[in-house]
């Protein structure tokens, strides 16, 4: 049994109280208490109590003030009920003013005639010896008798005068720096008011267009577009020209050398509805600019290309005419020829020299519509107020 008993090594006692005596003594002697509990500041631990405390009592404050906000929450939305409110203005429209008939004056009554009296006509009829006898009353005979000459003459002579003295000013006042004196005079301008705004589509309103037709300004034709979307009246509640109302305009000028852009005229719009109204507006740009754009074909061969070709046929003749003469200075003369391809070239110019531009402009491009004037709806729609909580204003169209 001694066999399987583990022999003990031998115990070196001072080794052991050294290494004992390393863990408690530092480098410099003194003993280590790093591994050793710190005493505690005095109060310490009261002081962390009440810091704990004053976190409970936050914590429960605010876990108060929280259930009792929900419950005033929970309590009105139980005392709302769900409804439906108008939040628009209400339409008030106004009714149309009825002016005062004028009242028909009656023709005031002839004054009665006076009765003759036969005593004032024999004593007219009476005269001295040497004066011509008097008119028995007639305006046209007494206007002969009287002496009215003088006083013509006299006003005559008074027109004429005032007719020469105002040509005298006018003489006067005559001259260039008089005419820059000239101050200019406008006429004022009275305010007003426009009616149902709700059924008036004001001047300056734009409206967006997609073109439908190709447009060739090469023969004037017409041209027509679908209106992208709604457009509504100068108050914006009332929905006037649906979206795919039909515009038809036609071309306004020929396109001139050197301008860019066309002139469209939309005459009329005719809305899904069966509206139809005359715009007489002009076309726009997408922007707004006036007229239409496109690609313009200058048509350069077209203009140039037969006289360039006879001046050319013209300078190699006289190419060949020059060679054929030589240093002995005989040969073939063309002047006629160059004379008659001169001609050739001045005719062909004159026919081809003003073919004007063309604009071509596809379909499908974007096209602005400038209203030109104000369009009255009043006298196909109507509004009438339809279930106010939700809907205030419907448009009816008139039959």
């Amino acid at each position: 049994m001694k066999w399987f008993k583990k022999r003990s090594g031998e115990v070196d006692a001072v080794a052991q109280i050294e290494a004992s005596q390393e863990q408690f003594e530092g480098k410099d002697g003194r003993p280590k208490f790093d591994d050793a509990a710190k005493p505690m500041a005095p109060g310490a631990k009261g002081f962390l109590m009440v810091l704990v405390l004053a976190g409970l009592v936050l914590l429960v404050l605010f876990v108060f003030r929280m259930s009792r906000s929900s419950d005033a929450t929970s309590d009105r939305v139980s005392g709302l009920t769900p409804r439906i409110e108008n939040v628009l203005p209400t339409l008030n429209l106004r009714p149309p003013r009825m002016e005062p008939a004028a009242q028909v004056e009656s023709p005031p009554e002839p004054d009665p005639e006076p009765t003759p009296d036969p005593s004032r006509s024999l004593l007219s009829q009476l005269t001295l010896p040497g004066e011509k006898p008097l008119s028995s009353g007639d305006p046209i005979e007494q206007r002969r008798l009287k002496p009215g000459l003088r006083a013509e003459d006299s006003g005559q002579s008074s027109s004429g005068s005032i007719t020469r003295s105002a040509d005298s000013d006018a003489q006067a006042d005559s001259g260039p720096m008089s005419d820059r004196l000239r101050p200019m005079r406008l006429s004022a301008a009275k305010a007003g008011f426009m009616g149902n705004r709700d059924l008036l589509l004001t001047q300056g309103a734009m409206i967006d267009c997609v073109q439908q037709t190709k447009f060739v300004t090469a023969q004037a034709g017409m041209i027509t577009c679908y209106a992208t979307r709604e457009v509504r009246s100068a108050s914006g509640r009332v929905v006037l020209i649906d979206a795919g109302t039909i515009f038809t305009g036609y071309q306004q000028s020929v396109l001139a050398h050197g301008q860019p852009r066309v002139g469209v005229v939309w005459s009329r719009l005719e809305t899904p509805a069966g509206v139809i109204v005359n715009l007489d507006s002009p076309a726009t740009g997408p922007l707004g600019e006036a007229g239409l754009d496109g690609q313009i074909d200058t048509h350069f061969a077209a203009r140039f290309g037969a006289a360039i070709m006879i001046s050319l046929i013209s300078d190699a003749g006289n190419y060949l005419s020059n060679r054929g003469q030589g240093d002995s200075g005989q040969g073939f003369r063309f002047d006629d020829s160059q004379d008659a391809a001169k001609d050739a070239i001045t005719s062909v110019l004159d026919h081809t020299m003003n073919i004007p531009p063309t604009l071509y402009r596809n379909q499908g491009g974007r096209i602005g519509i400038y209203v030109a004037r104000d369009l009255d709806f009043s006298s196909v729609y109507e509004l009438r107020t339809r279930n106010a909580d939700t809907l205030p204003i419907q448009t009816f169209r008139i039959r």
